[in-house]
């Protein structure tokens, strides 16, 4: 018995179903297999490691953190696994890793700079803006090679108080950035020392000459300018002033010798 044209059609498209179903699974796998022999060319095999971004730290010392295999397939480097092996690095604030077809792996770094000297337990330390210990003892043959007197100087800072051993806490941090910040406004930073180990009596000295009173973090920008307006009124006399005194900023103070 002859099929009906209903049910030819139906044939047909089953047939066309089937076909392009069978062509599909063919071409997805002769793509896989030429993908995979593309990827699998010698040209895709790590040749070179490329670290832009140093200023300070030398760059084999980042390629040796790396650990990148030579003539590893690029495609197959976790490019996480490398970042997170800088992770101890204090010295590096970010990183980025990429690929760079055909063969070279990019590292990108985004170093900690020096921004302040630190007497910690009696110990010098370098210290960046965020308060991360960078280098401590012998700064001048560090990789930072630091020229001490253009830094700013803070004492008194316990060492017990730091956070995770090499940071400084939150209420020191913040307030040495800001003091600092406004301070650079009208004086050199490199004539600044603070004297932060009594927070309620903190003192900052200027060129070794001008002791100027805080006492505690609170109301600081007015407290710089301040003293800002103190120094522009003893201007030449400075050897003749003991001590200028802005703990309370209402009624600040001026001792002669």
């Amino acid at each position: 018995m002859p099929f009906s044209k209903k049910e030819r059609s139906r044939r047909d498209i089953k047939r066309s179903i089937g076909w392009y179903a069978t062509w599909t699974v063919l071409s997805v796998i002769i793509i896989s297999i030429a993908v995979c022999f593309i990827l699998s060319l010698p040209i895709w095999r790590i040749r070179y490691v490329q670290v832009v971004g140093n200023n300070y730290l030398p760059e084999a010392k980042i390629v040796n953190t790396a650990m990148i295999p030579q003539g590893e397939n690029i495609f197959l480097i976790d490019l996480d696994e490398i970042k997170n092996r800088f992770s101890k690095v204090i010295q590096i604030k970010n990183i980025k890793i990429k690929r760079k077809l055909p063969h070279t792996i990019v590292i990108n770094v985004d170093e900690r700079a020096p921004f302040a000297i630190a007497i910690i337990g009696g110990e010098t330390s370098l210290v960046d803006e965020d308060g991360f210990i960078i280098a401590r003892q012998n700064l001048t043959s560090s990789m930072y090679k630091v020229n001490i007197t253009k830094y700013p100087v803070i004492r008194g800072i316990n060492k017990k108080s730091l956070e995770s051993g090499n940071r400084l806490n939150q209420s020191d941090r913040t307030f040495v950035r800001s003091a600092l910040a406004l301070l650079s406004k009208f004086v050199d930073l490199g004539t600044i020392q603070i004297e932060a180990g009594n927070k309620e009596d903190i003192i900052i000295y200027i060129e070794d000459i001008m002791k100027v009173k805080i006492g505690d973090p609170s109301d600081i920008e007015r407290k710089i300018k301040i003293v800002k307006v103190l120094l522009g009124s003893v201007k030449g006399k400075w050897t003749k002033v003991a001590y200028m005194d802005v703990r309370i900023p209402d009624s600040p103070v001026i001792k002669f010798r």
